[in-house]
């Protein structure tokens, strides 16, 4: 072999030998299948691996308070494409139709039946009821998707229960609060039709938020949701790994990523501290806070209908406000980034709605048409 067909022979090998670093590894461990994504893999062959997102429609817009949030935090959408918006600082819901039109609202403020205090979540259940997360009354208040006023049920007996979901057979899924001594601790659980809990994922200890507590926000989050099987997704986001359970808890499978962690700059610090709200007089909530150096792996996770996961991570693309998203297919295999403004919060009907601030820095849902190539 002539000496330049060796070289070329060479590289060849070191190339492939590369580009098998980056590819995804599967293993057992602990007897739990894991798929070990590179840190740049290529996708698989005959992948559906381009994303395009097209806007269709804006709602919040405008100086009408009643078509404009004050600090929308949640939305549902139900299965004729009407949005319906928690809008956490008029304590109502407000309702869009699937052209953007504004309906009308649910709830106001208030601590008597079809009234709000505080409320933090909404969903849209199997029945198709509104039910809200009344926080400060500790109830979950039930409505017609019209707004007609349904019941209470009391959650008087726990210190807190929020971030509900519902899979397709009427489970739950849930962040209830407790408190143990100078600890407080969030349980991650899934609970029956009747939100009687059936078992406990992950159990998050933190200190009791007085005065003097310093408390790193970043180590309470996790994030969870239902696959169309029943299946629970959850990330505990201090490692770049998502675990999925099934329907009986049993931990069936893994999927890991390998990254470079994002510092947390100052600019970054006051940007966050200034989104934080102080709720509770005569105290600075803001200075109970501390941040690590680096970021989590990722933000938040998602999946859309066809079960592909969308993991936002704190990598910035060129333009403020833009971060990178990791796409894996249903398997846990990388298929492709994607780097939009976008907060990516549901995928419904090949749609995808986000909440982003506009270009008066208030806040607005938005739709996008998915496409694939």
């Amino acid at each position: 072999m002539k000496k330049a067909g060796r070289i070329v022979l060479s590289l060849i090998i070191v190339i492939s030998f590369c580009d098998l670093l980056e590819a995804q590894k599967i293993k057992t461990i602990d007897g739990v299948k894991t798929i070990i994504n590179g840190k740049k893999p290529k996708p698989p062959k005959a992948t559906l691996s381009k994303l395009r997102l097209e806007e269709e429609m804006t709602i919040g817009e405008g100086d009408d308070p009643d078509k404009s949030f004050s600090e929308v935090s949640v939305f549902e959408v139900n299965d004729n494409g009407y949005i319906y918006a928690l809008d956490f600082k008029d304590r109502k819901v407000k309702i869009f139709d699937d052209s953007g039109a504004y309906v009308g609202s649910i709830g106001k403020k208030g601590q008597g039946p079809g009234e709000l205090n505080m409320p933090s979540g909404i969903l849209i259940s199997q029945k198709n009821e509104l039910i809200i997360e009344d926080t400060l009354n500790r109830r979950l208040a039930f409505f017609t998707l019209e707004g007609e006023f349904i019941k209470n049920i009391s959650l008087a007996d726990r210190l807190g229960l929020v971030n509900l979901m519902q899979d397709s057979q009427g489970y739950f899924l849930g962040r209830e609060i407790g408190l143990d001594g100078d600890k407080m601790y969030f349980e991650i659980k899934k609970y029956d039709a009747e939100l009687k809990p059936l078992f406990t994922f992950d159990k998050i200890e933190f200190a009791v938020p007085l005065p003097g507590t310093k408390i790193n926000i970043m180590d309470l989050m996790s994030l969870y949701q239902f696959d169309g099987k029943g299946n629970v997704f959850y990330g505990r986001n201090q490692e770049y790994e998502l675990k999925v359970f099934d329907a009986e808890g049993n931990h069936i499978l893994s999927i890991q990523k390998d990254y470079n962690p994002v510092k947390i700059t100052q600019e970054d610090k006051d940007e966050m501290l200034d989104k934080i709200p102080n709720v509770t007089p005569g105290v600075n909530i803001k200075e109970m806070f501390e941040f690590p150096k680096y970021y989590p792996p990722y933000q938040f996770f998602s999946l859309d209908e066809q079960e592909r996961i969308f993991v936002r991570t704190w990598e910035k693309g060129e333009v403020k406000g833009e971060y990178v998203f990791d796409i894996f297919n249903p398997e846990g295999i990388f298929i492709a980034q994607y780097i939009t403004k976008a907060d990516v919060r549901l995928w419904k009907d090949n749609k995808m709605y986000s909440i982003e601030e506009n270009d008066d820095g208030f806040k607005v849902i938005k739709r996008y048409g998915v496409y694939w190539e």
